[in-house]
């Protein structure tokens, strides 16, 4: 049996100015990847890492919300009249009616914006996440990007918690993980700082080892380099002392030979659908 192998793609883009997420970057503007996962296995089916932005479609079905149309005016991710979601689904041969597990590294709008589109879907998240979520105001998670709009009414009913699988060895310094599939392939990371809960996903069995490291940083080079942004940018995160906690491990999970991939890196990657297809051709 091949080892369980995701494959990511490319469902919206965020302009920002360099500088905002490198230290010492230019002021001229870079286009921040928003990723999406997908993978199959017998345990959890048709599966996906997060779900990316909501588009206009799924904001056409949503409560009305004053937080959320403020997150939108200042952010304006560039495939809002699209369904990028569909588009990179399609090249498996799946379709979102056939999704059936979704995992959440965290709940920030740009990791949860189409969870109403997968209404049978199971949902796996960290258990922590989902009770900082509940036990907070409306105001309080929308000032950490989180919005009640975007989670489905009927959640509780298809919520399961990575805690509640067995605890298995990571490779290199990740330490410990939760085994999802309960065969070794597939870890769940705590990744603490960016957000409550946050999670990176471990894929030990691939011939070098993958860690998606999600939102530890916008920008590979500023966990590798040393460089991550200051003040504004570090207004973005939980806690700071625990994101730069986080930041090593990544760090010291690829000088130990692994490989990493974050959420938004704007350079593509190989395990990139796209960046896959560009190869073949």
């Amino acid at each position: 049996m091949s080892p369980l192998s995701p494959r990511f793609f490319t469902t919206s883009f965020l302009p920002v100015r360099e500088r905002l997420v490198l230290k010492g970057g230019r002021w001229r503007k870079t286009d921040l990847r928003v990723r999406v996962g997908y993978f199959h296995h017998e345990t959890t089916g048709h599966s996906l890492i997060d779900t990316g932005y909501f588009n206009a479609g799924t904001l056409q079905g949503l409560k009305k919300s004053a937080f959320l149309e403020i997150y939108r005016a200042l952010l304006s991710p560039s495939t809002l009249a699209n369904d990028r979601l569909s588009i990179g689904l399609a090249r498996f041969g799946v379709t979102t009616k056939q999704i059936q597990t979704i995992l959440i590294t965290h709940f920030h709008a740009d990791h949860i914006g189409r969870l109403h589109d997968f209404p049978d879907a199971k949902i796996m998240c960290s258990r922590k996440a989902w009770t900082i979520y509940r036990s907070n105001s409306r105001i309080k998670n929308a000032l950490s990007g989180v919005f009640d709009v975007l989670v489905p009414d009927d959640i509780d009913k298809r919520l399961a918690f990575f805690e509640d699988h067995p605890v298995a060895n990571a490779p290199g310094a990740l330490g410990n993980g939760y085994d999802l599939l309960e065969d070794g392939s597939l870890l769940a990371i705590d990744l603490p700082g960016h957000a409550a809960g946050h999670v990176g996903f471990c894929f030990p069995r691939l011939p070098v080892p993958l860690f998606y490291a999600t939102d530890s940083q916008w920008l590979i080079k500023a966990i590798l380099e040393n460089r991550a942004p200051g003040f504004p940018a570090s207004l973005v995160g939980a806690d700071r002392e625990a994101l730069r906690s986080s930041m090593r491990k990544v760090e010291a999970f690829v000088k130990d030979g692994g490989e990493v991939m974050l959420c938004h890196d704007p350079n593509g990657h190989p395990y990139d659908l796209d960046a896959e297809l560009e190869a073949r051709s």
